[in-house]
Formats: structure tokens, C-alpha cells, sequence
């Protein structure tokens, strides 16, 4: 019998209702009530006032548009707060799907993701007219205004519940939400999560064996009791913690304010000072800011039991710093696969992913990247993890439930392998980020844009040139309000592009007259993990490219 087999047949809506019978007073999550987290502090939510949330936006969804048969997609825009999972559990009851659209979506990405799931209904929240609007002149769309939270929450006025009728047979395959691919290489891909994806967390990951010793993901997240986690619930790492962590780990979830945009440095500072959790879960954009803050690290080091991560590199610093306070993990996945099943590394290993091949279904594919190393150094080994579908496992291989992939999925996704230790894996870059130049060499962008986006000036870094004889920059500096010449700050940060450089073959590296800086009325698009959309910063800055190369040359030597 496989894990998969060992099925729990709890569907979320029923688990959220059964939840509040059996334990009313339980808490599913806490959030900041406002920015001034010092004055307002949190508001606790039970497991009943979700169930009652939840029933009141159904009936709200069901006066509305009425139900549907066919899961007609909604789509729901509001403040970065909890109504996401309340709205989206509700939905599931009246047969619709929720788009989770990110707020930080162009306008372009969000119409594409209306039109490709044949979207006519928005229901949007105060506070986001300007994201809203645009869109429904673009496209109009029957709009209709959310229940506010507080409304949601009201415990004195009595609530009609509204029943989930499905059972587990007729309700396992159908619709939960949709999530799309983050927009790095090009717009974004919807992809329908079903009810399975999150049942088979619940039952795949609860069940599976230590490997090599080393306990699961689940056992290591089953430690701790309160999770502040800093994605907001519309991007997939904050919509599978609100669901998985409450209803099938008994944690509570943590949330910050609602406030649109990222989380600013001080916002992280209030949280780790007054709020109740005892683990972290983000992007390595705010595992960044966590390091550079004292106050944060001397609270990491007195509260937190672990940290997981994932959407990115954590640059070596900062993790040195965070895995010297408490544990780390990181976690691996995508919107079509899901997360890979993983296993417990070893502390200094924080940056390595201990990975179970077996139960996932992977098959590491070996690649050909050269220019992987410095000159006259062994090239290591690349290998990019693919899905192979499998009679064993595939019950638990998400890929190949809601895609058109036959039998392999090709993540893109490029790894070295650990020198000693089996089922050790460090992610290498993305095969689409490896720019190729004019002669055939690949380069790892990757490996020169950490280098430099350490620096202090430095928000954003990418790196472009294929096609060309040599690779360039453009970089995105930090507003001081200085206001410093271009001049000035390229010097300030070449050493650092020179410690960069040695990483890479002489074929490889970054001329200082090839790097450009970006320009206010050219803003860096960026994706909902805060990562940069690559594709997206080249073609905007294209001219610009074009210019410099035309000015400077293409031909030999740096």
C-alpha cells in the first residue's frame, strides 16, 4: 500500500466545519489588526468564526451570482488579508474557483489570466481600486463588493449555515483554486489546483518514512504550534500554509497587517517583537532583511524553533546568519508540481535540499551547462530534476493531475549534487536563466547576480547578453535619497562585481561598461515571490541594451 492509499477522505470544507463542531474555540489563525502593531496588536480567529465566515460569503457568492454546476471561475481582489481562504473556502461550497492573483501582477497578467479561465464575476474588497479598475475597463466584469472583515467575524449575529453536500468520491476532483506560474519567463500559466492537491498533503506527507534517518518536512513542521508566515494568502506558499498548517497540522497561522505591497524591514521588526509565533516561513527577500536587522536576529535566535524557505536563493550571508540562530529548511516545488517530499538536512547544510526521489517520482536528468566554473576548474555535474510518472507513486505526483504532461515533466529547474551526502541537492539555476553567448557558452547569471546584489546599493540585479559576444547588467540601486551619479555608484560596486567575476571563466564576465542602471519611469516588474521577472526586465530595458552595445562594442576582452 502506498501512502497515498492511506487516505484521510477529509475534504477541506468539511474538515473546516467539522473543525468548529469538535473544537469551536481553537484558534485557525492570528493577524495584526493594524500597521501600529505596538498599540493594536492581534486578533485571534476560531475555528468557529472561520466556519461562520465561510458560510456567510457562500450565501454572500450565492445572492450574488447564484451557484454553479460547472465551476464557473470568480474572481476575488482585496487587501492581503484572511477573506482569501475564507472566500475561497466558500466558493468550493457554492462550485466556483478563485483565481489567486497576485498584487503584484501587471495589469497585462491579470487580463491574461481572466481571459484564459473565461473569468465574468469579480468580487473585490475596499482598498483596491487601483488594481481593480483597470482591469474591469479592460475587460468588464459583473463586480460585487465583499463583506468586510470585521462583518465576517461578527459573533453576535446569527449565521444560516451553508451545507457542503459532496462527498469525498463526487468532491476529490474537483476544483479547490487556481494558481498560476510566476511570470519570470513570460505571462503566466493558470493552473487548477483540485481538492486531491490538498488532501494528499494531508495524507502523503503525515505518512512519510524518515529517510536515511533524517525525519520529514512534516515531522520538522509539527514541532512548532504558531507559524508567522510572510506570504500573503494570494501567492500558493501562503495559500498551502493557511490551509494545510491549521487544518491538518493543527498550527496557528500568524499574518502581518493587510497592507498592500511588501513587507518593509520595520513592519518584520514589530512582528518579531510582539507577535506569537514560534517558527517563520518566507521568501528569501525577507529572510534577507531578517539577517540584516540586530533586533530581528537576537529574536530569531529566542524564538523561532526553525525556518523554512522557498521561491529562490538565499545568499550565503544571510543564511549564515539565520542558521547560526536556529534551524533552517528549504523547500522546493512549483505551481504544477507542487512541493517535492523532503527530508531534514543538517544545519550547515541549509542550503542544500535533502530530497526522497523514490516517493516523488524523480528522475534527475543530467545536463551539459558549460561555463559553469572558473577557468581551469572542473565543471561539476548539472542535473535537472524531472517528474517521471510513476504506478507507484502517482497518486501523490500532483503534476499529472490537473496538466496535459504525458509522462514526464520537465521542471527546468538545474541542481548539483552533494559530494558526500546521498539525496543531497543545491539548486543551480533555472535552465531558461542561462544565458547563452554568441559562441555557444552558458552562463549562470545566477552566480554573478548574488555576488552583486550583496551590496548594499544594490535592490535588484539581472544579468543578459545572449546572443551577444559578452554578458551585461542591469542594475536596480537602492534610493538612498542621495541621489548619487551613475559614475559614483558603479565604483562603489565594482569590487563587487570583481569578487563576482572570479566565480566565473573569463568568457563569462562582466565588463564595468556593460552595466547599466535602471531609471524610476522603468520600474523592475516584479513576480509575487518578490523575485524579478527576468524575461520581463530585458525586454523593458531592451533599447537601452541595444544602445550600450552599440556604443561600447561586442568585440574581444573586458
Amino acid at each position: 500500500m502506498t501512502m497515498a492509499d492511506e487516505t484521510t477522505h477529509r475534504l477541506i470544507p468539511r474538515v473546516v466545519d467539522e473543525q468548529a463542531a469538535q473544537d469551536p474555540k481553537r484558534i485557525w489563525a492570528s493577524y495584526a489588526v493594524s500597521k501600529d502593531i505596538a498599540k493594536d496588536g492581534f486578533r485571534d480567529v476560531t475555528f468557529r468564526q472561520l466556519s461562520r465566515a465561510v458560510d456567510r460569503v457562500a450565501r454572500h457568492i450565492e445572492a450574488n451570482i447564484g451557484k454553479s454546476n460547472t465551476f464557473e471561475t470568480l474572481l476575488y481582489f482585496g487587501l492581503p488579508d484572511i477573506r482569501y481562504a475564507i472566500n475561497i473556502f466558500a466558493a468550493m461550497k457554492t462550485g466556483h474557483q478563485i483565481p489567486l492573483c497576485s498584487h503584484f501582477n501587471s495589469l497585462v497578467y491579470n487580463l491574461s489570466l481572466c481571459e484564459k479561465k473565461d473569468c465574468h464575476n469579480v468580487m473585490r474588497s475596499e482598498g483596491v481600486d487601483a488594481m481593480v479598475d483597470p482591469l474591469l475597463k479592460a475587460r468588464p466584469m459583473k463586480t460585487f463588493q465583499a463583506p468586510t472583515l470585521d462583518a465576517l467575524l461578527d459573533d453576535d449575529e446569527a449565521v444560516e449555515p451553508y451545507p457542503y453536500t459532496r462527498t469525498y468520491e463526487e468532491g476529490i476532483d474537483d476544483p479547490a483554486a487556481i494558481g498560476h506560474t510566476s511570470g519570470t519567463t513570460g505571462l503566466p500559466k493558470p493552473i487548477t489546483w483540485t481538492q486531491r492537491s490538498f488532501v494528499v498533503v494531508d495524507t502523503v506527507w503525515r505518512f512519510l518514512p524518515d529517510l536515511d534517518g533524517r525525519p520529514s518536512y512534516h515531522k520538522v513542521l509539527s514541532r512548532a504550534k504558531r507559524c508567522y508566515q510572510t506570504m500573503p494568502i494570494f501567492h500558493p506558499f501562503g495559500f498551502f500554509s493557511a490551509v494545510t498548517d491549521p487544518l491538518y497540522r493543527k498550527k496557528v497561522l500568524v499574518l502581518g497587517p493587510n497592507t498592500l505591497g511588501p513587507i518593509p524591514p520595520s513592519t518584520l521588526e514589530l512582528m518579531f517583537e510582539y507577535g506569537d509565533f514560534d517558527s517563520l516561513a518566507g521568501v528569501p527577500i525577507y529572510l534577507e532583511m531578517v539577517a540584516k536587522s540586530p533586533k530581528c536576529l537576537a529574536a530569531v535566535a529566542e524564538k523561532l524553533k526553525f525556518i523554512f524557505y522557498a521561491g529562490g536563493a538565499l545568499s550565503k550571508p544571510a543564511g549564515d546568519a539565520l542558521s547560526s540562530r536556529t534551524k533552517i529548511d528549504q523547500l522546493i516545488g512549483s505551481t504544477e508540481a507542487g512541493a517535492a517530499l523532503g527530508h531534514e538536512t543538517d544545519r550547515e547544510d541549509w542550503d542544500w535540499l535533502c530530497l526522497n526521489d523514490e516517493e516523488s517520482g524523480i528522475v534527475w536528468e543530467p545536463c551539459e551547462v558549460k561555463g559553469s566554473g572558473s577557468e581551469g576548474e572542473a565543471q561539476e555535474q548539472v542535473y535537472e530534476m524531472t517528474f517521471v510518472r510513476s504506478s507507484k507513486v502517482e497518486k501523490q505526483q500532483h503534476v499529472f493531475w490537473h496538466s496535459n504532461v504525458d509522462n514526464v515533466f520537465r521542471s527546468n529547474d538545474l541542481f548539483v549534487k552533494h559530494p558526500t551526502k546521498p539525496h543531497h541537492w543545491k539548486f543551480y539555476s533555472r535552465r531558461d536563466d542561462i544565458v547563452v553567448t554568441k559562441f555557444g557558452w552558458n552562463v549562470n547569471p545566477m552566480l554573478l547576480e548574488r555576488e552583486i546584489a550583496q551590496h548594499p546599493a544594490v535592490r535588484h540585479v539581472v544579468i543578459g547578453g545572449t546572443g551577444r559576444r559578452h554578458i551585461c547588467a542591469v542594475i536596480d540601486p537602492v534610493d538612498d535619497g542621495q541621489g548619487a551619479e551613475e559614475g559614483e555608484l558603479l565604483d562603489r560596486i565594482w569590487p563587487m562585481v570583481q569578487k563576482g567575476n572570479e566565480i566565473l571563466d573569463v568568457a563569462g564576465q562582466l565588463a564595468k561598461e556593460r552595466i547599466l542602471f535602471s531609471r524610476k519611469e522603468k520600474p523592475f516588474p516584479i513576480a509575487g515571490k518578490g523575485n524579478v521577472q527576468r524575461v520581463a526586465v530585458l525586454k523593458l530595458y531592451q533599447d537601452d541594451i541595444d544602445d550600450m552595445y552599440a556604443r561600447v562594442g561586442d568585440g574581444p576582452g573586458l
